[in-house]
């Protein structure tokens, strides 16, 4: 425990910064810049990796399947199976569906289409939030609600009408359809590249399959547990079935999102490291710059014990000094981040994410308290370690030596 006199001392070098030499008030204020910026930047980074894990839970599986039962000739009795399907435990949602792939036709242009049948009975919640968003409602036959990133790059807008163009799956004759922009809606996730809605019992004509529907989309209890329960329904289901979870379609980004959060934190991590060894400079060069005054404290009866004490408690409000401040900016980054970026986009006529590269098109934040309290004993940690070394040399002085002259 800090006596009285090695804590008052240690405060008044604290304060002092060095100011009797340029060099260690130099050393000093660049070992707190280097506390602040590698703190700020690490919670501000963290949680944004946690906002990209967060919206790859909540808002591209919410619109993703968790799993996806798939016929291989069609369901004719699909409501009770439905019903089936809807009474077990896990399951939180079932939706039949229809879907084919195809072209996307205007005016010259092309565009790759995922045309995807729904009925209006059972909508996903996840599209369904999506549609309300917009005010738009499943469409009716010969109608086609479109993505904005589609509608955009054909420039397209409500009312128009457009071909989608089928090829046959058995190498036949390609089949064109003619239909009318209902409407225009914005995932802002990477399905906004592809995806464009229809009513489900056109999509089963247009799949060869009139009444019936290729299968069923479902969202389970946990997102986790997707395998597990798709293996589980193919035993309690009628033989035809198979399954396609999201491991299978979105695993890899979630492996990468967790790869980039890791990576990333371990680098900004070292950066903390290394402003918190600056410590053991700017330490080192206070006890040169104060050796006489240690002598002399020491003939006064300091013992080594306390001159350890002294620059501990030095090193520590350092420490401190720069890490609160660091906390705070990073903090206050958080909330700012993203109209920061949006403004910037703004002033430069850029979009520095796009669906067509990322999973989504904005900039998330997640900054949870417990990163932050991590982040911040991390880095009172390394410093502590980074003051002990010249704390230790501090004590080694000796009186007669310095004060000889």
């Amino acid at each position: 425990m800090f006596k009285p006199v090695p804590l008052f001392i240690g405060l008044r070098y604290f304060r002092s910064g060095g100011r009797s030499n340029l060099l260690v008030s130099f050393i000093s204020m660049l070992a707190i810049t280097g506390l602040v910026l590698g703190v700020a930047l690490l919670v501000v980074v963290l949680s944004v990796m946690n906002g990209f894990d967060r919206e790859l839970r909540e808002r591209i599986l919410s619109v993703v399947p968790h799993v996806q039962l798939i016929h291989g000739t069609g369901v004719s009795d699909w409501q009770e199976q439905q019903q089936v399907i809807t009474r077990l435990p896990q399951v939180t949602e079932v939706t039949p569906y229809n879907q084919v792939d195809g072209l996307i036709h205007s005016r010259q242009q092309t565009r790759p289409v995922q045309l995807l049948g729904l009925s209006s009975e059972a909508v996903p919640e996840g599209l369904a939030s999506v549609l309300k968003q917009g005010r738009l409602t499943v469409p009716l036959a010969n109608q086609l609600l479109l993505s904005e990133s589609i509608a955009e790059d054909l420039n397209l807008s409500i009312n128009q009408r457009v071909s989608v163009i089928i090829p046959s799956a058995t190498g036949g004759k390609t089949s064109a359809y003619s239909f009318q922009v209902a409407g225009i809606f914005a995932t802002h996730t990477e399905l906004d590249q592809v995806l464009a809605l229809a009513s489900l019992e056109q999509v089963a004509e247009i799949a060869g399959i009139p009444g019936m529907v290729q299968g069923f989309r479902l969202q389970v209890a946990d997102e986790f547990d997707a395998r597990r329960i798709g293996y589980g329904l193919l035993d309690s289901l009628p033989f035809g079935y198979g399954f396609r979870d999201w491991f299978q379609t979105h695993g890899n980004l979630y492996q990468a999102i967790q790869l980039s959060r890791n990576m990333v934190g371990l680098l900004i991590f070292l950066i903390v490291a290394i402003a918190a060894f600056n410590v053991i400079s700017m330490l080192m060069m206070s006890v040169v710059d104060k050796r006489r005054d240690i002598a002399v404290l020491q003939t006064l009866g300091l013992s080594r014990v306390k001159i350890v004490q002294l620059f501990l408690v030095q090193g520590t409000m350092i420490g401190l000094f720069g890490i609160s401040i660091g906390v705070l900016f990073g903090v206050l980054g958080c909330y700012w981040v993203a109209d920061l970026v949006g403004w910037i986009e703004a002033m430069l006529g850029t979009t520095f994410l796009n669906t067509s590269v990322y999973p989504i098109d904005y900039i998330p934040v997640d900054m949870r308290w417990s990163d932050v309290a991590t982040i911040a004993a991390a880095a009172i940690g390394l410093n502590t370690l980074a003051t002990i070394y010249p704390a230790v040399r501090a004590s080694r002085m000796v009186p007669a030596e310095e004060l000889r002259y």
